[in-house]
């Protein structure tokens, strides 16, 4: 038996390997374990921009109306046990360190496995999930995709109650493709035979990709801007205020704590979650709840500030073009161009030069630094200082080997308000450990 300590071990070496895309893994593994995920009921979201955020909509809404709603996640912030949650509660430790324990003994005795290969960190984390919910008989789970759709571990999904589908842009293009068209065919592989599909705003290349994959499988589709919509009546530092329109409902003035544009569409596809179950009798939707969930819904490191020790700390784990898009939009909003601190660090696998060139502009000064985890992965610090160089030679800029030491080099560095982290999301995650350590110990 594994404690969680020796379970964090045991996923750590395994979080060295290769992405290995492909469903033959998972499907065994949960054959064995006796199908977990079969009888569920499954609401499916894939995208570049704001499908995590979107499930933790979805799950607080629904709880919110009683229910009792499994929400899976990726990737973590801080610690494994937030991806596998019930009604905001992570699974716990002991529970934990007992299912990495069980997972490894199957694979390890089971002989299929020495052809397929071992599972991946993400399968065993899927399987994870599916098998926590079964155990504590959960009304609904909310499925958030790794990477891609078709070939992601969570679409062995057979007939899940809706597909949702965010924002889509380039990224993971190694592995999903390097156009629009090929990483949406992917994403879209999420849309199941006649089962509904609830649709952000999209690209017109990657609207044409899925709205073909739904007629093919003859799901109805509901899009952003046709059939449901949203306007924000007011936004500042403390939150977000909206109307939510569809042929269903008006909602005036529901609140959100999260900045952002972007955090009302997403809240916005959980609404519209919640008018597709209720047309499958499923659910009956009450406004007071709605209201009560949005304005409940935390998500932190998506938009987050953060005031301590003197400063303001603005968290959001924008890694991709279509994510920093929105933050820049934000921060030009708020702070005006050029008039922040900028903490920076981000993975190999991403268009670091458009996102340098989308974000640099707002910063008076930048650190750029490396999370301590996923070695193969990060980019060194120093060829993001030299890359930045190149394309904004005059600005001031320094590169720290890791996030504590960025930290400690802001304290004489920065002047200005707020510092913002961001470029990926296990350099914010440090950061909220360090802001929390640093302070309070």
């Amino acid at each position: 038996m594994f404690s969680y300590v020796e379970a964090l071990d045991f996923l750590g070496a395994r979080k060295r390997r290769t992405i290995k895309p492909g469903l033959d893994r998972i499907k065994l593994l949960l054959e064995i374990l006796g199908n977990p995920e079969k009888g569920k009921r499954v609401i499916h979201v894939a995208g570049t921009k704001g499908k995590g955020s979107t499930c933790v909509f979805i799950s607080r809404l629904l709880s919110h109306h009683g229910y009792k709603v499994g929400l899976f996640l990726s990737p973590h912030l801080q610690c494994f046990r937030e991806r596998i949650s019930i009604n905001g509660s992570f699974i716990p430790a002991g529970e934990f360190g007992e299912y990495i324990w069980d997972i490894k003994n199957i694979y390890e005795k089971k002989e299929e496995f020495n052809e397929i290969g071992e599972p991946t960190l993400f399968e065993i984390l899927t399987a994870i999930s599916f098998h926590y919910f079964h155990k504590n008989n959960v009304d609904f789970v909310v499925l958030e995709t790794g990477l891609g759709g078709r070939l992601d571990a969570t679409n062995v999904v057979l007939n899940p109650l809706t597909s949702i589908i965010t924002p889509i842009g380039l990224d993971h293009m190694n592995i999903l493709g390097d156009t629009i068209e090929k990483i949406s065919f992917e994403k879209a592989g999420i849309i199941k035979k006649k089962r509904p599909v609830i649709l952000s705003k999209q690209e017109k290349k990657a609207l044409k990709v899925i709205i073909d994959k739904g007629r093919e499988c003859d799901s109805k589709i509901y899009m952003e801007g046709r059939d449901f919509s949203s306007k924000i009546l007011k936004m500042d530092k403390s939150g977000t205020i909206f109307t939510y329109k569809s042929q269903k409902n008006f909602f005036d003035n529901l609140k959100i704590k999260m900045l952002g544009e972007y955090q009302v569409m997403n809240s916005s596809l959980a609404i519209k979650t919640l008018e597709v179950l209720e047309d499958s009798d499923l659910i009956k939707i009450s406004e007071s709840k709605i209201r009560e969930a949005l304005e409940d819904a935390f998500i932190p490191g998506r938009g987050e500030i953060i005031n301590e020790g003197g400063r303001t700390y603005l968290l959001d784990g924008a890694h991709n073009e279509i994510s920093m898009r929105e933050v820049k939009k934000f921060l030009q909003q708020y702070f005006g161009c050029g008039k922040i601190n900028l903490i920076f660090g981000i993975l190999k696998d991403k268009n670091i030069e458009r996102v340098l060139e989308m974000i640099l502009p707002c910063a008076e000064k930048v650190i750029f630094t490396a999370p301590s985890g996923v070695r193969e992965r990060r980019t060194p610090p120093d060829y993001l200082l030299n890359l930045a160089k190149r394309m904004f030679p005059f600005k001031e800029m320094r590169a720290s080997k890791n996030v504590i030491e960025a930290f400690r080099i802001a304290d004489g560095f920065f002047s200005v308000e707020p510092v913002v982290i961001t470029g990926s999301f296990y350099i914010v995650g440090e950061a909220r450990s360090i802001l929390k350590r640093y302070y309070f110990t």
